[in-house]
């Protein structure tokens, strides 16, 4: 069964914030989603592939991301009188961390047993996003239709494309 690749590849785009002239424009592969709570997954989590996704047919030279979403919260610990303890998680605990849903798009790879998994690195928002396609948007429940590529290292500019 023959996979349309295209429906999952989306041109990187300055975002408003970000018209500076280093942002160039390029295409990348968007292999699947993930799902994480409190914080964002770690480089070598598991990406969930979208259901026609043919990772044998893409073409080489396009960068492959994955669409992670995040529900931000602070694991709060509570010390009882007898000992035990008791643990809830909390949004906005201190006012200045991320709370809610945050939804990125972050470099991807293959593991050696050939599954996506999330790229190797620190990654931060470099001022570019995706705006999605509708293939992805029909397959990911509440999405956004714009996404900011975190494809910058924070530490030393560095981006993987």
């Amino acid at each position: 069964m023959g996979t349309d690749l295209d429906r999952y590849t989306a041109p990187i785009t300055p975002a408003p914030r970000d018209r500076s002239p280093r942002s160039r424009t390029t295409r990348v592969l968007i292999a699947g989603v993930h799902a994480a709570f409190a914080t964002p997954p770690r480089p070598g989590t598991v990406v969930a592939t979208f259901d026609d996704f043919d990772m044998h047919a893409r073409p080489d030279e396009l960068p492959i991301v994955a669409l992670v979403r995040v529900e931000y919260a602070t694991q709060v610990v509570t010390a009882n009188r007898d000992g035990s303890r008791r643990i809830r998680w909390e949004r906005d605990v201190f006012g200045r961390l991320p709370t809610g849903i945050g939804w990125r798009l972050s470099p991807a790879a293959t593991d050696p047993t050939g599954r996506i998994v999330i790229g190797q690195g620190w990654w931060a928002a470099g001022g570019r996003e995706i705006i999605l396609p509708a293939a992805v948007r029909a397959q990911v429940p509440g999405v956004p239709a714009a996404v900011a590529l975190h494809d910058h290292d924070p530490h030393t500019g560095w981006r993987p494309w």
